[in-house]
């Protein structure tokens, strides 16, 4: 059995539970085999003994207040034994770090520096949290005197922990943690609270007591805003991918095109000049005449200011040093006098580079994250002398100005400044789930699917509409288009307008379901039936769902609203065709051609329509014009059938013979296209004749 049969398992488990298919639920946990049903005192005999019972009460017809509520808690129970099951699957076919075989024992000293890393690890690892040890930890994390960095992975350990087994007491605690509102810790603690809330939501609304832990958050005006920055972060990182991909694939690429010419400029400067300043002034104008990377560049700077990840793909690859093999130190907040730092600048520092120096210029960093910090002076210290020589004076120059921006913003805006080690710690969280291997453990947290609008936080945090659309309107013109629906769908229930359901229409659009949009297109039409951008969306979604008829409906409205829009004669040409009114088609094209000399894409359907009319020099004349410009292989075998019909069959044949291999058409595509297309204007039966056809091109191909 391996880890994704055994999370089958878990999952089926907890949706027959959900369901309230308790029996069910509890026939597939004894299928497993690692839970002792048959002692009287277990968890999972007592849920079965409780729900027989209720049973026998039901159908004997007694009446029980409680019921509900025992159900619901017979569910609870059956979702901790669940994941305990899970737990021992795991242990006992894919063991790891985080599902250990190595016995459960907690310290014998109270949370410190020097023990750290093993309370860690105990909390990693318990499944049900005491009371006693849940106010040890409360009371460790609001303590002023201890360790920031050690209280911080108490709350990781927590967040970690509730992911492989919920317990509302996890949960409690790190809601109360939050609530002691201790800079650097409530920041993980939050985000701890968010990702459990939407992971576990089904579940936590099964505890009678959720909706007062959440209040004791939402009613602050405080706890919103920084609870809409967390979300709004979490989508972000949700987005690294795409922010690397348009590194390695738009900026590094543009990049390297212009290395040459700056190289070829500071040679030729080299040449006239015997003392440079700083910089050269050519290399900037050279880099601004490629106004394309100036866009992206200015694009990735705006994300990396607002939080957006841009170093991932840059210390991907400084993961793999004996520091990062615990856990616990991908959640570490960066110390420039951590041990393994002091003992890498004890043997790496010189006369002309002083990594303890040089790890207390990016400790102050709060653009790049605490795991990349500890990447960076990990591999610094690897480095050559020469190298580092050069590296610390470039950082000491750049982190100069970049510190004395944080500063500004630490005195100006402090709540916002805070938000920077809230950024930082999400990046470290989503690091260790993606380049970890033990990060496969868990739930994986940042799934393209993360949409918090469907929890209960998120509904009592933004019961207030005007918020909750502050939300969907980020995630809206981020393009988070499924998030923003979501939250736009919500909106709608509670006060819907016009404006809302074009959002959530054009949403559902980029999401790729055109049904969905159209249904929303429709309902905004409703609220104001004239409006042009509306019509034209309503049309494009008949069309896209094969409905010309209804699409050339809304297009018509659209088009007495504009007369010379071109795009809207072009689409009603389009519906024409596909309706087969050819000659009315041909009005709309050749307007569009008119007016538009330089628009190639006409010319195919002005073709087409001129041969299902009969007009076949006409349809000849467009498709070698085409083939001037764009040959297709569809275009060769539309002017092989102009020319039959015209009696020029050898023409006919080279036509078709020139669209075998045009854009990978084969022999097959052709026979296809001929025996579907051409059609005699008496209607006699030419199967025959294409059949020869198609034998003497293959003769004269060699095919047969």
């Amino acid at each position: 059995m391996n880890k994704d049969q055994i999370r089958q398992i878990h999952r089926q488990i907890l949706k027959l539970t959900y369901q309230g298919k308790l029996h069910d639920a509890m026939s597939v946990i004894k299928q497993q085999n690692v839970i002792n049903s048959n002692d009287e005192t277990s968890p999972l005999a007592i849920v079965e003994q409780t729900y027989k019972m209720m049973l026998n009460y039901t159908i004997e017809g007694m009446n029980d207040p409680n019921r509900d509520a025992i159900f619901r808690q017979m569910q609870v129970s059956l979702l901790l034994i669940a994941d305990s099951v899970r737990n021992a699957l795991m242990k006992k076919h894919a063991p790891s770090q985080v599902y250990s075989l190595a016995p459960l024992i907690m310290p014998t000293a109270s949370p410190c520096h020097e023990n750290i890393a093993k309370w860690f690890d105990y909390i990693l690892r318990t499944e049900n949290l005491v009371q006693d040890n849940a106010d040890v930890y409360l009371t460790f994390c609001g303590d002023e005197k201890a360790d920031v960095s050690d209280q911080s992975l108490i709350v990781s350990a927590l967040t970690l922990s509730c992911l492989i087994f919920f317990d509302i007491s996890k949960y409690r605690l790190l809601v109360n943690i939050y609530l002691q509102n201790r800079e650097q810790i409530w920041q993980r603690a939050l985000v701890g609270i968010v990702i459990l809330s939407y992971n576990f939501n089904k579940r936590i609304m099964l505890f009678p007591e959720a909706k007062r832990i959440m209040s004791m958050m939402t009613k602050s005006d405080k706890f919103q805003a920084r609870y809409e920055a967390t979300v709004i972060q979490m989508i972000r990182a949700i987005g690294t991918d795409k922010i690397s991909k348009k590194i390695t694939d738009e900026i590094i690429p543009q990049v390297s095109k212009i290395v040459p010419g700056i190289k070829d400029r500071m040679q030729a400067d080299a040449t006239v000049n015997d003392v440079l300043d700083d910089k050269n002034p050519a290399w900037k104008d050279y880099i601004l005449e490629s106004k394309d990377l100036v866009d992206k560049m200015t694009e990735m700077t705006k994300l990396q200011l607002e939080g957006g990840d841009v170093f991932i793909n840059s210390f991907a690859q400084l993961k793999h040093y004996a520091f990062f093999k615990s856990i616990e130190n991908w959640f570490l907040p960066f110390r420039a006098d951590h041990p393994t730092v002091r003992e890498m600048a004890e043997s790496a520092s010189g006369k002309d580079f002083d990594l303890m120096k040089f790890a207390k210029t990016i400790e102050k960093s709060p653009y790049i994250c605490n795991s990349d910090k500890y990447s960076f002076c990990l591999s610094v210290a690897l480095m050559p002398e020469d190298q580092r020589k050069t590296l610390g004076k470039y950082v000491g120059m750049e982190f100069k100005e970049m510190n004395e921006i944080s500063k500004e913003e630490k005195l100006l805006h402090r709540e916002e400044y805070s938000y920077k080690t809230l950024i930082q710690y999400i990046q470290d969280i989503y690091r260790f789930f993606k380049l970890n291997q033990l990060g496969k453990d868990f739930i994986d947290v940042f799934s393209k699917g993360f949409s918090p609008s469907g929890t209960m936080l998120f509904d009592m945090t933004f019961a207030d509409g005007d918020k909750k659309r502050n939300v969907g309107e980020f995630f809206f013109s981020n393009e988070y288009y499924s998030q923003a629906y979501d939250i736009f769908e919500k909106i709608s229930l509670e006060s819907p307008n016009f404006e809302i359901y074009q959002k959530m229409g054009y949403a559902a659009q980029k999401s790729g379901d055109i049904k969905l949009a159209l249904e929303n297109y429709l309902k905004a039409q409703i609220f104001e039936d004239k409006q042009l951008w509306n019509l034209k969306k309503i049309g494009w979604c008949y069309r896209k769902l094969s409905q010309p008829a209804k699409a050339l409906e809304y297009y018509k409205l659209a088009e007495a609203q504009d007369l010379d829009n071109l795009g809207i004669a072009t689409s009603i040409g389009r519906c024409l065709l596909e309706l087969e009114n050819y000659a009315e088609a041909l009005k709309y094209y050749y307007k569009v051609e008119y007016l538009d000399q330089k628009n190639t894409k006409v010319l195919a359907p002005i073709a087409w329509c001129n041969y299902s009319t009969g007009k076949y020099d006409q349809s000849l004349k467009y498709c070698f014009k085409l083939i001037a410009v764009d040959p297709c292989p569809e275009i060769h075998v539309l002017a092989g059938h102009n020319c039959r019909k015209l009696g020029e069959l050898k023409d006919a044949v080279e036509h078709y013979k020139n669209s075998i291999g045009c854009k990978n058409y084969t022999l097959k595509d052709l026979e296809e296209a001929i025996n579907a297309d051409y059609k005699d204007d008496e209607g006699k039966d030419v199967s025959a004749d294409n059949n020869l056809i198609i034998d003497y091109i293959s003769y004269e191909l060699g095919t047969i």
